[in-house]
């Protein structure tokens, strides 16, 4: 086998890895930017009154 051949395989199997851990990295970064986003809801409504599920749903008229 040619190292071309090798060298090609190599590379398709290095650029697979390297495009499945952008995808988790991504991931990985979106979920560390709800959890910022949570974070923030939370200390900007710090001390103010809480709403059950229930209440929410009532106001909404969600059932």
């Amino acid at each position: 086998m040619s190292s071309a051949v090798v060298n090609k395989t190599s590379f398709k199997r290095e650029q697979k890895y390297v495009t499945q851990r952008i995808a988790e990295l991504r991931e990985e970064l979106e979920n560390l930017i709800d959890y910022l986003d949570l974070l923030e809801a939370r200390a900007l409504n710090f001390g103010k009154q809480r709403y059950s599920t229930e209440q929410v749903k009532k106001v909404l008229g969600i059932k």
